[in-house]
């Protein structure tokens, strides 16, 4: 494993161990024995960190702006307008922050090398690493809204056969989307179009890539060299979502939710970057989502709210990565806290609201694999701030 190692780093100058090391240490991942499996998110709208702070089981909830995204329906049940404009959100993983931090440590050690390097590199097999930047500016009225669902994010998983996972760059959803109450306003039905855009780099690099890409570095030639922009993929479409919510009673307001997003699919045209096309991305499989949500307790402002969904029952993903289940106490719009279970994992968030200062916090786990809870490696914990700035 070791001379696998040196075999990348042989003939490169020396211009500091950690660099090098963090370039080339891919090759560590040979000796170890976790079990592999692709990284599998299963994303089908851009989520909120109010409905993932309740497992992401909003379905049947959608009344506020996460309705652009997750159901349309919940437009024409607003009791009043509202606006963000410059909201910026910042998302982490646990194993990010945790390598970053031994990184840190051994930056700062005398006692740090290539071999400490490759080691600390060698114990991420396995794990995925997650960051992202987003911002989700709207404007919503009772009946209609639009808005932009926006991420720059980086996730990527280094396996044992010296492979990675990367899915990388930027993805944008802006929904325009209305809506209508009917039957005493028990039955809301909505619709919308999105315009969707996608770019970056989404594949698993072998070792053969890894060389690739060291040898151009290397090369001083003008000859033919891979680069890591020969993978790029990019590409915009327009798709549309349909949702339906309805509340046979008023009494604790037991209400069915159903959502279909990209119904009929939503495919990518190729972009087009310096004169030259790039790869479209894969179609947005249509998502068939239902819920149920139900409010035991309503007394003055307070309340609590209870809710459960089944996400893109339609596509052949394991029904443990479709279940959610989600509880919020709230005391009017002043104070919201959450909690429920996101693909098996407990989630957790809190929504705080008072004039021009909007704060919201949410940790949840995604399971990446194909069988929720199957590897403990492939569970990615995350943790999410957004604070509004602007109205």
């Amino acid at each position: 494993m070791r001379r696998l190692c040196r075999k990348f780093t042989k003939n490169r100058k020396d211009s500091g161990w950690i660099p090098k090391a963090l370039l080339l240490g891919l090759a560590t991942l040979a000796g170890s024995d976790v079990a592999l499996a692709k990284t599998e998110e299963l994303k089908w709208t851009h989520f909120g960190l109010r409905p993932l702070g309740m497992g992401n089981a909003y379905v049947a909830v959608a009344d506020d702006f996460n309705a652009l995204f997750y159901n349309p329906a919940g437009l024409a049940r607003l009791k009043e307008w509202d606006g963000e404009f410059l909201n910026p959100s910042l998302e982490i993983s646990s194993n990010t922050t945790s390598f970053a931090s031994d990184m840190q440590k051994l930056a700062g050690s005398s006692s740090g090398g290539t071999e400490a390097t490759l080691d600390l590199l060698e114990k991420q097999t396995g794990k995925n690493h997650h960051f992202a930047i987003g911002l989700t500016p709207h404007l919503i009225f009772k009946g209609f809204g639009f808005g932009l669902g926006l991420e720059l994010a980086t996730s990527a998983a280094f396996h044992r056969e010296i492979s990675v996972d990367l899915d990388a760059g930027p993805r944008a959803i802006l929904p325009i989307a209305f809506a209508l109450n009917f039957l005493e306003d028990r039955l809301s039905i909505g619709a919308g179009v999105k315009f969707v855009m996608r770019g970056g780099v989404n594949r698993e690099f072998s070792i053969n890539d890894i060389q690739a890409f060291s040898k151009s570095d290397e090369s001083s030639s003008g000859g033919s060299e891979t680069k890591l922009e020969d993978f790029v993929e990019g590409g915009s479409g327009v798709g549309a979502d349909l949702g339906l919510l309805f509340t046979p009673i008023k009494t604790m307001e037991p209400t069915l939710g159903l959502s279909i997003t990209d119904f009929g699919g939503t495919p990518y045209q190729k972009a087009n970057v310096g004169g030259s096309s790039t790869a479209a991305p894969p179609i947005r499989l249509p998502s068939v989502n239902t819920g149920f949500s139900i409010k035991p307790v309503q007394g003055g402002r307070s309340y609590v709210l209870c809710s459960v969904d089944a996400h893109a029952i339609n596509q052949p993903a394991h029904y443990s990565k479709k279940f959610n289940m989600g509880l919020e106490w709230g005391y009017g719009q002043i104070i919201k806290l959450q909690t429920g279970l996101h693909q098996g994992e407990l989630t957790g968030g809190m929504q705080f609201d008072v004039g021009l200062l909007n704060l919201r916090f949410v940790t949840y786990a995604e399971q990446l694999g194909p069988i929720a809870g199957q590897d403990d490696n492939l569970r990615d914990r995350r943790y999410a701030l957004q604070l509004k700035l602007l109205i």
